[in-house]
C-alpha cells in the first residue's frame, strides 16, 4: 500500500439515493479535481477550506460534456479527517453519476483506496488512535443504541484516555525503579509496600476494564439470544410477537422450523439477536434432526436462552433435557400459551428447571390473536442486561483485540507482583513493567505490530 499518493473511493452506497459522496485524499487532490469541477469563474485551489460550494461537474475526456451540479468541499492538510488535502464531492445519488465521477478522478490520476484506507491515513497522520479508528468501525455497525453510545465516546478518546492514565501509571512506576536501580547514590529507593500498593491499583483498573468487555460486546455486537424449547410450544409464535410481525411460519404440526430464523430487535437500548431453532425431542426424522443439532448449537454461543415450555401440558423428559443443557446459560423461563387451561404451576415449574422465579414469564400469542406478556418478557430482559450491568458513563472494551492487551498487560504486573514477594532486584522488576506499557500501547496503536494494523482496518469498507 502506498501512503503518499492519492486515494478516490465512493464513500455512500452504491444505486439510487438522495446524495453520493466522492472523497479523494492525498497531496494531489485538489490539482487532480480541479480538471472535473468547476466552481463558476473561480478556480478550485481558490475555494475556502471546509466550505460547500455548488460546482460545475464534467467529464475528465470532454470538458464541456456536464456530468452533475455537485456540492463540493476542499479541505486542506492537516485539517481534514485523514491529516491530507480532501475533497469530497457531494452529487446526486444514483447508478451512474457518482461512478462516472469516480472514474473520471481515477483517469485523472487517483487511484483507487484500499478498505479502510482513509481512516489507515488518519491513523498513520495522528489524527485518530487505534482505538479510534475501531470505534469509527463500532459507530458504522452499531445496531443498537448503546452501542452507538460506547462507540460515540470511544470516536471522542475516551478509552484512549483511560489507557494512558494507567499507561502513565506504570510508566512512572517504572521510572522510579528504574532510576533507583541505576542510580542507588542519588535516587531513594522506594519501599516494597508502596511499589505493591501501586501494582495493586494498577491491576485493579486493568481488572476493572478486562471485566467490562462482555458488557462492551454485548453493547457492539447485541445479545445472542436462542429461543428454545421442544416443538409445538410456541416459539415461532414468540419470535413473531417479539418482532411485531408475522417472520416466521406457525402451524399446530410439531417440527414446522427445521432451521434456524434469526432477526434483530433493540430492547432497552440494547440490540437482541433473536434466533428461532428447531424444536429439541428425542424422536426426529433426519431433516429435523440435524435442525435439532444447529439448535444445540445455537444454545453453545448463546447469551441468553429463552425457553419456552407449554403451560397448558405437563412437564415432559424433552424440556427436563433441554433445561438440564442450558442450565449454565442466563435463561428466562416462558411459560406460553396461557390463554388455554393452565397444567403446570407457576412456582413449581421454575423449581423443577431451577429458574429463578424472577426470570419467569407468562405469555399467549395466539394465531390471530393479540399476544399477551411480551411487555412483560421485553422488561425481564432489559432488567438482565441493562439496568444490571450498563452504565452510560463508562467506555468499554468491544472486541477481542483490546481485552487481549488488556490481559496481557495485568499478566506482566502479576509478575511483576510475585518477584517483588521474592525479592525481585528492581532493574529485573523494569522488564515486567516494560512489557506492560507495550500492551497497553498496543490498544491505542502506539507499540503496535504492522501485522494487527493491517487486521483492524482489513474489516473497513472501501470509503471509510
Amino acid at each position: 500500500m502506498k501512503l503518499n499518493d492519492t486515494i478516490a473511493a465512493i464513500a455512500t452506497p452504491r444505486g439510487a439515493g438522495g446524495i453520493a459522496i466522492i472523497r479523494m485524499s492525498g497531496s494531489d487532490a485538489v490539482e487532480i479535481a480541479a480538471r472535473m469541477v468547476k466552481p463558476g469563474g473561480r478556480e478550485l485551489s481558490d475555494l475556502e477550506s471546509h466550505k460547500l460550494t455548488l460546482c460545475r461537474v464534467y467529464d475528465s475526456k470532454n470538458p464541456d460534456y456536464m456530468l452533475d451540479r455537485a456540492l463540493v468541499a476542499v479541505m486542506y492538510a492537516p485539517k481534514s479527517y485523514t491529516g491530507e488535502n480532501v475533497v469530497e464531492i457531494n452529487c446526486h445519488g444514483g447508478f451512474l453519476a457518482a461512478e462516472k465521477i469516480l472514474g473520471g478522478i481515477l483517469e485523472s490520476g487517483a487511484r483507487m483506496a484500499e478498505a479502510g484506507e482513509f481512516t489507515r491515513r488518519a491513523f498513520i497522520n495522528g489524527k485518530t488512535d487505534l482505538s479510534g479508528a475501531e470505534a469509527v468501525l463500532d459507530l458504522m455497525n452499531a445496531s443498537s443504541e448503546a452501542g452507538l453510545h460506547n462507540a460515540a465516546l470511544s470516536l471522542t478518546g475516551e478509552l484512549a484516555r483511560k489507557i494512558a492514565e494507567i499507561r502513565d501509571g506504570v510508566l512512572s512506576l517504572a521510572a522510579h525503579v528504574s532510576a533507583a536501580a541505576d542510580y542507588p547514590e542519588e535516587v531513594e529507593q522506594p519501599e516494597a509496600e508502596e511499589v505493591e500498593a501501586k501494582l495493586s491499583a494498577l491491576r485493579a483498573e486493568l481488572g476493572r476494564l478486562a471485566e467490562g468487555f462482555n458488557t462492551g460486546r454485548i453493547m457492539r455486537d447485541g445479545v445472542r439470544t436462542a429461543i428454545v424449547g421442544k416443538p409445538n410450544v410456541g416459539k415461532s409464535s414468540i419470535l413473531n410477537a417479539l418482532l411485531r410481525f408475522e417472520r416466521a411460519i406457525v402451524t399446530d404440526v410439531p417440527g414446522t422450523t427445521r432451521d434456524t430464523i434469526e432477526e434483530v430487535i433493540c430492547v432497552g437500548g440494547i440490540a437482541l439477536r433473536l434466533i428461532d431453532t428447531a424444536g429439541i425431542r428425542s424422536a426426529a426424522d433426519e431433516v429435523e434432526r440435524i435442525g435439532i443439532e444447529r439448535s444445540e448449537s445455537n444454545i453453545k454461543l448463546a447469551d441468553l436462552v429463552l425457553l419456552v415450555t407449554d403451560s397448558s401440558e405437563k412437564l415432559s423428559e424433552d424440556d427436563m433435557r433441554i433445561a438440564a443443557a442450558v442450565r449454565d446459560k442466563k435463561v428466562i423461563l416462558i411459560l406460553n400459551k396461557t390463554d388455554k387451561e393452565t397444567v403446570t404451576e407457576f412456582e413449581r415449574t421454575a423449581e423443577e428447571l431451577n429458574i429463578s422465579p424472577a426470570a419467569v414469564v407468562k405469555t399467549s400469542a395466539p394465531k390471530g390473536g393479540e399476544p399477551e406478556g411480551i411487555d412483560a418478557l421485553e422488561k425481564v430482559i432489559s432488567d438482565m442486561f441493562v439496568c444490571g450491568g450498563v452504565k452510560y458513563d463508562e467506555v468499554y472494551l468491544t472486541n477481542e483485540r483490546q481485552r487481549d492487551s488488556v490481559l496481557k498487560a495485568d499478566t506482566a504486573l502479576e509478575r511483576a507482583e510475585d518477584g517483588l514477594k521474592t525479592g525481585m532486584p528492581y532493574d529485573l522488576l523494569f522488564v515486567d513493567l516494560e512489557d506492560a506499557m507495550y500492551a497497553l500501547g498496543e490498544i491505542t496503536g502506539e507499540t503496535v505490530q504492522e501485522e494487527i494494523v493491517d487486521s483492524v482496518f482489513e474489516r473497513f469498507c472501501v470509503g471509510k
